[in-house]
């Protein structure tokens, strides 16, 4: 739960920055071009004379790369989580049982008699002796 939080935090935060970014980019393209209209416009008032060179068919300011850009990366990380996905298989959101994915864990009682019990004949076998029998039940 905590992970899918700051994972959906960071993804806000990201695209927050980016919606920051583009809009302080097109607002500086705006003034820079009413500033530039503001200076053509003095400068024939005062009857200099102006010179505005356009460049036909130049690299446009407002082309594909900017979503291309944002595209991109998303691309391979997608490949990636496919291709591992794959690997993986299905077991990571599929249906684990009451023990979970990976038997029990040493959080609850039963993982920590599994625990107890496996570090119990470690011991035995380290000392040499045998793993204690099961008592047969009265």
């Amino acid at each position: 739960m905590r992970r899918g939080i700051v994972i959906a935090t960071v993804i806000l935060v990201v695209l927050a920055g980016v919606g920051i970014g583009v809009a302080s980019y097109n607002a500086g393209e705006r003034n820079g071009a009413a500033q530039a209209t503001s200076q053509i416009q003095t400068a024939q008032a005062n009857g200099q004379e102006v010179q505005v060179v356009h460049v036909v068919g130049d690299y446009p300011q407002h082309g594909w790369w900017f979503p291309g850009f944002l595209l991109f990366p998303l691309f391979f990380f997608g490949l990636f989580f496919l291709i591992g996905g794959i690997f993986r298989g299905a077991g990571r959101w599929g249906d684990h049982g009451p023990r979970g994915p990976h038997g029990p864990g040493p959080w609850n009682e039963e993982g920590r008699k599994h625990f107890e019990e496996r570090a119990r004949e470690w011991h035995q076998h380290e000392h040499g002796g045998s793993p204690p029998e099961a008592t047969p039940a009265a």
